[in-house]
């Protein structure tokens, strides 16, 4: 870049210092707990149980392949700061992204729409309210 000229300006990203990493997991593990941030009111015409954060929880601790909350505190975060244009089409995504890994992994059995369409399909985050306790 040449003296003259200005660097666009891009996404605006995480602060990722030790104080910033420490309060994204106390604020993830708050959510996960059962404490949400903000109440999301059930949307109608949307079958999908759960908040967002549990959607998002579910969808990191698979990718991660890990159980441990905290180890995916900076996948939750990044989430969190993903916009859908309605919390039902949110947990759809993260649905949909979980039964993909799944089916990319080698899981016999159901296509990635059977696993969409199964109401039973979901994360414990999400069947257990929270990940805490």
């Amino acid at each position: 870049m040449s003296a003259g000229e200005r660097r666009k300006p891009g996404p605006a990203r995480a602060v990722s210092t030790p104080m910033a990493r420490a309060i994204r997991i106390a604020a993830c593990t708050a959510l996960l707990a059962g404490t949400p941030a903000r109440s999301e009111t059930p949307e109608p015409g949307c079958d999908l149980p759960g908040e967002v954060v549990q959607w998002i929880a579910d969808y990191c601790l698979l990718a991660l392949q890990t159980d441990d909350e905290i180890a995916a505190a900076d996948c939750i975060g990044e989430h969190l700061a993903r916009r859908f244009p309605s919390a039902c089409a949110a947990k759809a995504h993260y649905k949909r992204a979980m039964c993909g890994q799944l089916a990319a992994g080698g899981a016999p059995g159901e296509s990635i729409e059977d696993c969409v369409a199964d109401p039973a399909f979901m994360g414990r985050a999400v069947r257990g309210g929270g990940l805490g306790g």
